[in-house]
C-alpha cells in the first residue's frame, strides 16, 4: 500500500524552505529533508508508516531537516521554537544531542529539553527530527510558530492577515505567552485579536492578564477584572492593547451559582483540552 506523509509535516519542510531559501536542494541533499526511514531504522520509527484507526493506514509521523546554520537553518532553534508553542501536533523533537516530548518521561516534564543517548549513536547533531502525534491534529496545515510561517505562502501574505495556533492552555500553572508586541510600529503596525472557541459542551472559565512589558500586568480588555466565562460554542474575540507582548492565563472554575473562582477541591477548573488562537490584522500599506 502507498504511503503517505502527515500533512503537518509537509507544511514543516515547505515553511524551512521558505524562511532559508539557500537550504532548498541543491542547496542542501534532497536526501537530509527525509520523510519515510530506510531499512536501517526500527520497524517501529515514526519514520516508518504505520496504520492509526480512526484517522488513516500507512501514514509516516516523522520528519528530518537539515541543521545548516550557515545556510539559515538553525535545526536547534527550531525545534525549540516549536517546543516554546506547544504545539498540539507536536510528539517529539530531537536535535544536539537532546530530545523532548509533549508528555513527562522518567523526571522529565512535558515540554522539557532532556539528553539523548540512542543505541546507534546518532544524537542527531547533523539534523533536526520532529515527530507528530498519530492522530487526525498530525494534518492541521496551519504554519508552525518558527522561521518561514509568513513567508511560506504566497507573495502577497505579508499584506494578509495570519493567525498562529491552536495553542494549547496549560490544565495546571499558568499559559504565559510572549508575542511580537502589538502594534509595534514600522517592523509590524498590525492590531492583533485573542480568540477562544468553545467546543467543550460546558461552560468553561479563565483569567487572562495582559502585559506591554513595563514590569507589570494589567486585565485583559472584554474581562471583568481579568475573569472570563466562555459559554458551549461562543466564539470569545477581543482585540489585544497595543504594546501588548506579553500574556498570561489560568484556567479559573465555576460554582454553582455561577460565579468564577479560583480551582480547590470542591471547584475544579474544566480539565480537557482548551486552546487558544492570536489573529493579526493585515499590514495597511500607504
Amino acid at each position: 500500500m502507498a504511503w503517505r506523509a502527515a500533512r503537518s509535516l509537509l507544511v514543516l519542510h515547505r515553511q524551512l524552505q521558505a524562511g532559508a531559501p539557500a537550504t532548498r536542494p541543491p542547496g542542501t541533499g534532497a536526501d537530509e529533508w527525509g520523510l519515510i526511514g530506510d531499512a536501517a531504522h526500527d520497524p517501529t520509527s515514526d519514520h516508518t508508516p504505520h496504520n492509526f484507526p480512526g484517522w488513516g493506514d500507512q501514514i509516516v509521523t516523522a520528519a528530518d531537516f537539515p541543521n545548516r546554520p550557515d545556510l539559515g537553518l538553525d535545526a536547534h532553534r527550531v525545534l525549540d521554537d516549536i517546543r516554546r508553542s506547544r504545539d498540539p501536533r507536536v510528539k517529539y523533537g530531537i536535535s544536539n544531542g537532546q530530545i523532548y516530548s509533549s508528555y513527562g518521561v522518567s523526571g522529565y516534564g512535558a515540554w522539557d529539553w532532556r539528553p539523548y543517548n540512542p543505541k546507534n549513536g546518532d544524537k542527531h547533531f547533523t539534523h533536526g527530527h520532529l515527530s507528530v502525534v498519530g492522530d487526525s491534529r498530525a494534518d492541521g496545515e496551519q504554519p508552525w510558530q518558527t522561521i518561514g510561517a509568513n513567508v511560506a505562502g504566497e507573495e502577497d501574505d505579508d499584506d494578509m492577515g495570519a493567525s498562529f495556533g491552536p495553542i494549547p492552555i496549560e490544565r495546571e500553572g499558568l499559559t504565559s505567552l510572549t508575542i511580537p508586541p502589538v502594534q509595534a510600529g514600522a517592523a509590524d503596525p498590525r492590531a492583533a485579536w485573542l480568540n477562544f472557541c468553545n467546543d467543550t459542551g460546558q461552560v468553561y472559565a479563565l483569567r487572562i492578564w495582559f502585559s506591554t512589558g513595563n514590569g507589570g500586568f494589567a486585565p485583559f480588555p472584554g474581562t471583568n477584572g481579568g475573569l472570563v466565562a466562555i459559554q458551549s460554542g461562543q466564539r470569545w474575540s477581543q482585540e489585544i492593547p497595543a504594546g501588548t507582548s506579553c500574556l498570561s492565563i489560568l484556567r479559573q472554575a465555576i460554582d454553582p451559582d455561577g460565579n468564577i473562582v479560583p480551582p480547590s477541591a470542591d471547584f475544579r477548573a474544566f480539565a480537557g483540552h482548551l486552546t487558544l488562537a492570536i489573529e493579526r490584522g493585515p499590514v495597511i500599506r500607504k
